[in-house]
């Protein structure tokens, strides 16, 4: 399937190149970081990654700890050591990257659970088994906050950004900052519109472009990974990367294929199957996305 990217008239197609040069602007050219906002448990607060114009203050309610989402055990499993330079060897998990030998389910719900990696962290394929990937603390220049789908006998499984969409691992949840927040994003695929609800509290809903059927939006949960403005881009400056990828094309313009949420400048070309696997959405949600915390739950449903 290399090669079959082609001309893309959303954001994913020029994802990759895109990418790169904001990835680069982080570093020397100091390009907007939207307000997709970090959450802190420790103290029951968030603060924003936000400079700029385009900000957002509120994330919901946050909570440290994590309450358990699934199997959980009194006994703890021991962590392996891992060496230095086996971390090193180890393969990153990022947007950028395809991951292998770990667990997989896009139906695994995190539930608003995130968990701050605040350091190079090996992550397992199952608690105390082996280590398959390096866990980055930052993706795409913001704090890494990845979401918890399970917990089990002192470990964490979480949702990372990589390809397979759905890919898993589990890390050590001894000193791990976590936080929970009730915003949420649903996106219906059959109905052409998106909700976004904080708590039981709906707070937008509109009528959104999504993938073709030769390059449909990916079906199952997944999370709002990083948000970025590029001047540069005059369909939509404002673009929200989301922890999955296209499942028909491995590449966009020579990036990986990530899916987004951005804007478009038509109302027709906001509607119905017309991308190559991005949501286009109005200005008005991409007000309140600014306010989305990273890790956001965004659950792509078919119907």
């Amino acid at each position: 399937m290399a090669g079959r990217g082609g001309r893309n008239s959303g954001m994913a197609q020029r994802m990759g190149v895109r990418v790169a040069g904001v990835i680069a602007g982080f570093l020397v050219l100091g390009l907007i970081v939207l307000g997709v906002h970090v959450l802190h448990g420790g103290a029951g607060s968030d603060v924003g990654a936000s400079t700029g114009s385009v900000t957002g203050s509120a994330s919901g309610s946050v909570s440290s700890g994590v309450p358990s989402t699934s199997s959980s055990s009194s006994t703890t499993v021991r962590v392996p050591p891992v060496s230095v330079a086996q971390l090193d060897s180890l393969p990153r998990s990022t947007t950028f990257t395809t991951v292998r030998g770990l667990p997989s389910s896009a139906g695994a719900t995190s539930d608003g659970n995130v968990v701050r990696i605040a350091r190079a962290q090996a992550g397992f394929d199952a608690p105390g088994g082996k280590p398959m990937v390096v866990i980055p603390a930052t993706q795409l220049g913001l704090d890494t906050w990845l979401p918890i789908v399970d917990r089990r006998s002192g470990w964490y499984q979480v949702r990372l950004p990589s390809r397979p969409n759905g890919s898993l691992a589990w890390i050590p949840a001894a000193g791990m900052r976590t936080a929970q927040t009730d915003w949420r994003v649903h996106i219906s695929l059959a109905a052409g519109r998106m909700t976004v609800t904080k708590g039981a509290a709906q707070m937008g809903e509109w009528v959104v472009g999504h993938g073709k059927d030769a390059t449909p939006t990916p079906v199952g949960q997944t999370f709002l990974l990083a948000g970025f403005v590029d001047p540069s881009e005059t369909f939509s400056p404002v673009i929200y990367a989301l922890g999955a990828h296209s499942d028909s094309l491995d590449t966009f313009g020579g990036g990986p294929g990530t899916v987004a949420v951005h804007g478009w400048p038509t109302a027709s070309g906001r509607e119905g199957k017309i991308s190559h696997g991005c949501v286009r959405v109005p200005a008005a949600a991409l007000a309140i996305f600014a306010k989305l915390p990273t890790g956001t739950p965004v659950d792509i449903t078919a119907s």
